[in-house]
């Protein structure tokens, strides 16, 4: 007997998923966490792989309006002293599973390039960047970092970051909330202690950060609607590029250009690259990799 019919269910918490997959009572796990794949894979009736061979960004969002990230030297300052490593190895305990990502393209495609990326390599330069952000005019007001309670993945990365900014002499106004509060706030060009922000995390599809077509983030258009509202007229010339260039040779000089020019800018750092899984049970079929979950050509025999 096959069954067609497809019911998207939300457990936030990664136990009860893990333990309803096992059990039969859900059919398909989108995103299981690391931790919990060895477990998944002892059960003889769940098949689990990796989602997509693209994989994902992860990103730390910062906002360009408001103290102290309105200065691009305390971006700069933040880029001199994060480690992408740390950001990974909280939710990854396999090398082979992330990189090191110093540039805003998919690692593996055609547009990715390393160049401008050298604030990103080597070890990290914690004196440089106090420096960096004593000379930006940081005066000490609390940095407040949307952090989502129930992704675990942003959960982790959100406690790093409040490491980084308190080893920096930063205040950290740790704002512990849920996804869509983040979103909430997301949106809000409010000062932080108003309601706004001044950091937030995220991650996108490897699919999306493949070309700048996919990938609002890397817009620094205060008026495009993207939040974060970061202004740069010479990134907004090189987007505008790339859509013109005639050849995958023009677009990755382009590309060239507008990577270092995002790093230049620190307009939404990536945190570094990384593969997920996906897992279901043995009689579903016709799941295929991909960014998100393609439910055609899915059945499941009872």
């Amino acid at each position: 007997m096959l069954v067609d019919r497809i019911e998207w269910i939300v457990i936030p918490d990664a136990g009860t998923a893990s333990a309803a997959l096992q059990n039969g009572e859900v059919d398909w796990w989108e995103e299981p966490i690391h931790d919990l794949v060895p477990l998944l894979r002892k059960n003889r009736n769940v098949m689990v792989d990796i989602a997509d061979p693209l994989g994902n960004v992860g990103i730390l969002g910062m906002n360009h309006l408001h103290p102290p990230f309105n200065d691009v030297r305390a971006r700069r300052a933040i880029l001199m002293a994060l480690s992408q490593e740390d950001y990974m190895r909280t939710v990854l305990d396999d090398d082979s599973l992330w990189k090191p990502m110093p540039g805003v393209f998919t690692p593996g495609t055609p547009l990715y390039t390393e160049e401008g990326g050298e604030i990103l390599k080597g070890p990290r330069n914690f004196d440089a960047a106090k420096r960096l952000l004593a000379q930006s005019g940081y005066a000490g007001q609390p940095v407040t970092c949307l952090v989502a309670q129930d992704v675990p993945v942003l959960k982790a990365w959100g406690e790093v970051t409040a490491d980084l900014l308190k080893r920096l002499g930063m205040k950290v106004d740790y704002a512990a909330i849920d996804w869509g509060t983040v979103i909430a706030r997301w949106n809000q060009k409010a000062p932080p202690a108003q309601g706004g922000w001044n950091m937030w995390h995220t991650w996108l599809a490897g699919a999306q950060c493949a070309n700048p077509a996919f990938n609002g983030l890397l817009r620094a258009n205060p008026d495009a609607g993207v939040p974060g509202w970061a202004d740069s007229p010479e990134i907004e010339a090189e987007i505008a590029a790339w859509y013109d260039a005639k050849t995958l040779d023009e677009e990755k000089t382009i590309a060239r250009r507008l990577n270092r020019a995002e790093l230049d800018h620190v307009i939404n750092p990536p945190l570094g690259f990384y593969l997920g899984y996906q897992a279901w049970r043995k009689n579903v079929t016709g799941i295929v990799p991909g960014p998100l979950p393609f439910f055609w050509g899915v059945s499941k025999t009872v």
